[in-house]
């Protein structure tokens, strides 16, 4: 039986002195009936013993209703006021001040400094003290006579050291208790303050990369907008010629599409960070899904005499998938192979399939990306780059693709083939066929097209 209610909160004051109520009364009610036994087989008068076994009473009373209903500063005030009656009544059959009367006072005081608060802390301190001073300074001076009761000195010796253990054990308690409090309310302060440490390094992290992103978003549309805007004004105007409209449209065509990318991406981190772009699954293709992502890119591949190539291995599937964030990933993918290709170049999308995986490849002629850069890929660290044709990147794409994986449980990551190419890949599970018998071989027979 769990006598005691735990504290809920650490550092609340109310509920310790809540736990520490009940425990006293508790204490008191169990060891006044002890105390009563015990001086009736000490030889003390069949009075005293009868008054404390009938205050036990009122204590038992008072620690059930505080576990019950509560009330414990008031139930507290009645039980602390009926405990100095007791210590006063018990001073005149206990042998006075050489009773253990004395260690009772003590035992309230105790309970005064920790069960209540302001006036009333100094109130019952200072009706013990004047008590006991009353008392003590009356009976050595003759105002009253206190009758010896104990039949040995070895009686008086048992009942001083009982008292001195119930006194001994509420002290005991009662400090153990505060100490306790103290260290729980310590260790989940400093843990509520690492916690905050965490939360406004992380704060101040994405406000500097806040601050990144609207400079390099500023800088990387103000050319463009005011191109086409200057651009369009001067066609307005007749200025240019009917054989330089073609370049220029070119031109203007090569901005739109760096501008959709950054708008998009910087819309889809938005979301993102905000948690609020919401997932919902399609039944698709996924032979189709490839091609139509590759098909996306084909004129943006095409500019710089670019071919998509695909490969297909395992057999097509119709799958519940989130096509739109994989849009967002793949195409991310195809983006960064076209711009950081050399002209002429083949860009392979790859796509395997077996009974559990779902597993995309793009991989990109051209330059290979350093082991100790790639280990950086896909940190949001804001930061523009150019293509092998001066293309513009804001270092945006590849941490928005990772923070969209890890959210969906996918797996993206970059690996190079031996030093001559690069690769990205994204892995997603799928839930295996349970009428399926196909093996390893067939379920990756390899099938490859292009564009």
């Amino acid at each position: 039986m769990n006598f005691f209610r735990s504290v809920d909160q650490a550092g609340n004051l109310y509920q310790l002195q809540s736990r520490i109520s009940e425990i006293f009364a508790f204490l008191a009610g169990f060891l006044m009936l002890f105390l009563g036994v015990s001086d009736y087989f000490l030889g003390l008068s069949l009075f005293i013993v009868s008054v404390k076994i009938v205050l036990a009473i009122p204590f038992i009373i008072g620690y059930l209703t505080m576990r019950k209903w509560g009330y414990h500063p008031a139930i507290m005030h009645a039980l602390v006021f009926i405990g100095y009656l007791t210590i006063i009544l018990n001073y005149f059959h206990n042998e006075g001040y050489m009773g253990p009367s004395m260690y009772a006072f003590f035992i309230f005081v105790v309970v005064t400094a920790i069960l209540f608060e302001g006036w009333q802390k100094v109130f019952w301190l200072l009706f013990g003290f004047a008590s006991l001073s009353i008392l003590f300074y009356g009976e050595i001076n003759g105002w009253f006579t206190v009758i010896p009761h104990y039949q040995s000195l070895e009686n008086l010796f048992w009942d001083h050291w009982i008292t001195l253990l119930w006194t001994g054990l509420f002290s005991f308690l009662g400090i153990h208790l505060f100490i306790k409090n103290y260290h729980t309310q310590n260790r989940l302060m400093i843990e509520i303050q690492e916690e905050k440490n965490k939360a406004l390094e992380k704060l101040e992290e994405l406000n500097t990369k806040k601050n990144q992103l609207l400079a390099l978003l500023a800088h990387d549309l103000k050319n463009p907008v005011g191109t086409l805007s200057t651009t369009l004004e001067l066609v307005d105007q007749g200025v240019f010629e009917r054989d330089d409209l073609g370049t220029i449209l070119d031109d203007l065509k090569g901005q739109s599409f760096h501008l959709n990318k950054v708008l998009n991406n910087t819309l889809n981190w938005v979301l993102t960070e905000m948690e609020d772009g919401k997932i919902s699954l399609e039944k698709v293709s996924v032979f189709e899904l490839t091609k139509d992502i590759g098909a996306t890119m084909e004129i943006q591949a095409s500019r710089k005499k670019q071919q998509i190539v695909y490969h297909f291995f395992g057999e097509d599937q119709v799958l519940e998938l989130e096509v739109n964030e994989i849009k967002i990933i793949l195409k991310n993918l195809l983006d960064n192979a076209i711009k950081f290709s050399p002209l002429g170049a083949s860009i392979e999308i790859k796509l395997m399939i077996s009974s559990t995986d779902l597993r995309w490849e793009v991989k990109n002629e051209g330059q290979v990306i350093p082991e100790h850069v790639s280990h950086e890929l896909f940190e949001f660290k804001v930061k523009s780059s150019r293509g092998t044709q001066l293309e513009k990147g804001t270092g945006l794409g590849l941490p928005l693709c990772k923070k969209i994986a890890d959210k969906l449980e996918m797996i993206l990551g970059f690996e190079s083939t031996a030093g001559e190419a690069n690769v990205f890949f994204l892995t997603r599970k799928i839930q295996p066929k349970t009428n399926s018998n196909q093996n390893d071989a067939k379920a990756f027979s390899p099938m490859s097209s292009d564009n």
